[in-house]
């Protein structure tokens, strides 16, 4: 008997053998004691390797542990800021306050100048407006065609 013998072996046990192989095998394993012995010590431990059937799960368990759960969310702090010191309160509000100054501030320097209306109407001129999207930009549609035709007009 051969390690692939065991590995078919195996994978009958699992149910994970194809019909006709499974078939070939079961004829195999009453030609051949060897093998059929081998099915055998598989096959028990593959039985006693199976887990035994888990418990019932007892009635009313649900209801005893939502019972249970609002019991202890009855007793449990609740957290709010009105329960706070007034420090800690005053705190959190400079800080949200600063936060805000800090991030407009910061939008602000990274905004870019206005461009000058001439060069945006030079601009609008020069690129043709898709009409498919509406969109100043041409389309990558449109700047792909340009590019096949700009390297048929080259080979020309």
């Amino acid at each position: 008997m051969s390690g692939h013998d065991t590995e078919e072996l195996v994978r009958l046990l699992a149910g994970e053998l194809p019909p006709e192989r499974a078939a070939a095998l079961g004829a195999r394993l009453v030609r051949e004691p060897e093998l059929a012995a081998a099915w055998r010590r598989l096959e028990t431990a593959w039985r006693a390797a199976e887990p035994a059937p888990g418990a019932p799960v007892p009635p009313g368990f649900a209801h005893e542990v939502m019972a249970r759960a609002r019991r202890e969310a009855e007793g449990a702090p609740v957290l709010s800021w009105a329960l706070a010191p007034l420090w800690v309160r005053a705190a959190g509000a400079a800080a949200l306050a600063s936060g805000i100054i800090v991030g407009a501030g910061l939008g602000a320097l990274r905004r870019p100048a206005e461009p000058p209306a001439a060069a945006t109407a030079a601009a609008a001129e020069a690129a043709p407006a898709s009409e498919e999207n509406g969109f100043l930009a041409p389309s990558l549609a449109e700047e792909y065609l340009a590019a096949l035709a700009g390297e048929d007009g080259e080979g020309s």
